[in-house]
């Protein structure tokens, strides 16, 4: 009876080998090169820094952001302020600026006051009532809702909306406005702004990586009434395959492929290590698909490739390892058994 039960557990390891042997040399790739590296990388430019992606786009950078000789808040239609004449303290009034631009005091009538701080609106009221009504008129002008030149938040922010703009704030100081980025809160901030008295929009684009993991403060710029600051989220990529993590990761820090792979937990023990897969969506359901290895990865290759929104990175299975990574033995004296496990379920 021993001698039998040896025999079988013999057969049954016998059988298991040639099994494995016959799923290694069968493995089939599931998807295969369309393009080769070289072609990849010049198709789509990804050994540049994003400071030329973003110049394509026609945004400008922090650092060509022009500065206002005044930052001040200026009066618009809507905005409510509160005079004080405190040589005539009956003539003190709480009025609004009409869409023309102008607010109606005792005495003055109509006074044109758009576009003025409200400093220059005390030095104007002083001098049109030194003019006619006073001889040493003092004039305090306080804004007390700042309706025309409010800022407006948007995009993947805690709390985003339109806040009023009391006085000046930098980038920083209006997130925290919106209780900050929100978790899938991307790395850029685009800034739209309207010269209010030409008309000319202008566009900005400014890199959070840069200010907040790099400290550089020259890009923490100065937002001003009427701006208006949208955050997208960040891009998605897919990482599947043989890797410890397989699923969807955010974009973030500038992803290579050698830090997605890392961040999906590495390669799983069944990898195929030389058929890495990185797959790229482009026009019209079409995609190009090219095959890395792993030690060119660790060798640097994998530096050079920055991620896009909606890559797909696949590690192939190795046939072989597969089988053997879920398969476990027990052959002995007493008995035999066979068990196996699919690794990748």
């Amino acid at each position: 009876m021993t001698l039998r039960r040896q025999s079988i557990s013999l057969l049954i390891l016998l059988l298991l080998i040639t099994i494995s042997l016959s799923i290694s040399g069968c493995a089939s790739n599931r998807f295969e090169a369309t393009t080769t590296i070289e072609e990849f990388q010049k198709n789509y430019k990804e050994s540049k820094e994003r400071e030329q992606k973003l110049q394509n786009r026609k945004f400008f950078t922090a650092a060509t952001i022009s500065t206002p000789e005044s930052l001040d808040y200026r009066l618009g239609s809507g905005d409510l302020i509160s005079v004080t004449i405190f040589e005539a303290q009956e003539m003190n009034s709480e009025v609004r600026v009409s869409s023309r631009g102008t607010v109606t005091l005792p005495m003055l009538n109509a006074v044109d006051v758009f576009q003025l701080t409200a400093v220059e609106t005390e030095k104007k009221i002083e001098t049109l009532l030194k003019e006619k009504y006073l001889q040493d008129p003092h004039v305090s002008v306080y804004i007390k809702e700042h309706v025309s030149r409010q800022i407006t938040l948007v995009g993947a922010l805690k709390n985003p909306g339109t806040f009023d703009y009391i006085n000046k704030k930098r980038l920083l100081d209006v997130l925290a406005l919106a209780g900050g980025l929100d978790t899938d809160a991307g790395e850029i901030v685009y800034i739209t702004r309207e010269n209010v008295k030409t008309g000319v929009t202008d566009n900005y684009i400014v890199d959070l990586d840069d200010l907040v993991r790099k400290g550089m403060m020259e890009c923490n710029i100065t937002i001003l009434g009427g701006d208006v600051v949208f955050i997208p989220k960040a891009g998605n990529c897919f990482i599947d395959g043989a890797v410890r993590n397989p699923g969807i990761y955010p974009l973030k820090n500038n992803l290579t492929i050698t830090e997605a792979i890392a961040v999906a937990g590495g390669l799983a023990s069944y990898a195929e290590e030389d058929e890495i897969k990185l797959i790229r969506y482009v026009d019209e359901g079409k995609r190009d698909i090219v095959r890395l290895s792993y030690s060119d990865l660790q060798e640097g290759q994998g530096d050079t490739i920055y991620l896009q929104d909606q890559d797909v990175i696949f590690v192939e299975l190795s046939g072989g390892g597969t089988f053997l990574s879920g398969a476990g033995f027990s052959v002995g004296f007493m008995g035999t058994g066979f068990n196996y496990k699919n690794p990748i379920k």
